[in-house]
C-alpha cells in the first residue's frame, strides 16, 4: 500500500531553501564552541583594559630609569610600570639615575629622587566625608610631597628614621639618611618633631623654611633655606 507524502505534510523533493536550513543546522553545533571563544576573549581584552585596580590607592604617573615595588604578600620586589597601580603597604625605591611620580586617588603627588625608599604606611580615604588618614614613610633618600588642604578630622605624616612631618596643605620637601632628616617648605606649613616621643620638641615650617632632624635631637630652630638648596632638591624630585 502507497502511503501520500502529501498526506503527511511532506513534500518528496525538498525546497533549495530548506536545504540551507538543514545546512545551518547542521553547522550549529560547530558554531557554538567559536561563539563561546569569541566572548571569552572579549571578556579577556575588557579586563585588561580596565585602568586601575578598584582597591589601588594610586597610579605611576611619570617614572624615568629602574623603579621596583615589593607588594604585601611578596617575597620579591618587581618592575614597577608607567601607569600602573599603587596600594597600600606598597614599599617603592627608585635606583641609581632613576626617579618616580605618584598621584594618589586624593590628587595628593608624592615624588622621588634616586636611591630612595618609601612605604606606603597607611591611607584610609572616605571620598564621601572628604576624610583621610595617610601615613607614608621615607626610609631614605630624596622626596618631595604636594598635598592639597585637608579637613580638620584627616590627618597626613611623614615619618622617616628621626623626624615626622604633620601636613595640612602643604608643598614639603626632604633628604633623608638613616640618621638625619633635613625637610623644606616650599608652600604651606608643616609641623615638625623627632620620631621619638623622648623628644618633644616641635617646629612650625612656613614658607621657604627648614630645618634639621637628628636621631638624638629635637629638630632646629626654623631657617631660611638658600634658593640654591631648594632648587636643588627640586631638580633632584621632577621627573619628566
Amino acid at each position: 500500500m502507497r502511503i501520500s507524502l502529501e498526506a503527511k505534510g511532506i513534500s518528496e523533493v525538498g525546497s533549495a531553501d530548506d536545504d540551507e536550513e538543514i545546512s545551518a543546522m547542521r553547522r550549529l553545533p560547530l558554531l557554538r564552541p567559536l561563539v563561546g571563544l569569541s566572548f571569552v576573549g572579549m571578556l579577556l581584552m575588557a579586563s585588561t583594559a580596565w585602568p586601575q585596580p578598584q582597591n589601588s590607592i594610586g597610579r605611576v604617573m611619570a617614572l624615568e630609569g629602574e623603579v621596583t615595588v615589593l607588594r604585601q604578600g611578596r617575597f620579591a620586589p618587581e618592575p614597577l610600570a608607567l601607569q600602573g597601580p599603587v596600594f597600600q603597604e606598597d614599599i617603592i625605591e627608585t635606583g641609581m639615575a632613576s626617579k618616580v611620580r605618584i598621584t594618589l586617588i586624593d590628587t595628593t603627588v608624592i615624588s622621588l629622587g634616586a636611591q630612595s625608599r618609601l612605604e606606603m604606611r597607611r591611607f584610609p580615604h572616605d571620598a564621601r566625608e572628604q576624610t583621610r588618614t595617610t601615613r607614608l614613610t621615607i626610609a631614605v633618600g630624596v622626596f618631595r610631597t604636594i598635598v592639597n588642604k585637608l579637613m580638620p578630622s584627616s590627618t597626613f605624616e611623614v615619618t622617616t628614621p628621626t623626624a615626622i612631618a604633620a601636613i595640612r596643605g602643604t608643598d614639603l620637601m626632604g633628604e633623608v639618611t638613616p640618621n638625619s632628616t633635613a625637610i623644606v617648605v616650599v608652600e604651606g606649613t608643616a609641623m615638625i618633631s623627632n620620631a621619638r616621643p623622648t623628644f618633644r620638641g616641635i617646629v612650625t615650617l612656613m614658607e621657604g623654611t627648614g630645618t634639621t632632624v637628628t636621631a638624638d635631637q629635637s629638630p632646629t630652630t626654623p631657617t631660611r633655606w638658600s634658593t640654591s638648596r631648594i632648587e636643588a632638591l627640586q631638580q633632584a624630585t621632577t621627573v619628566r
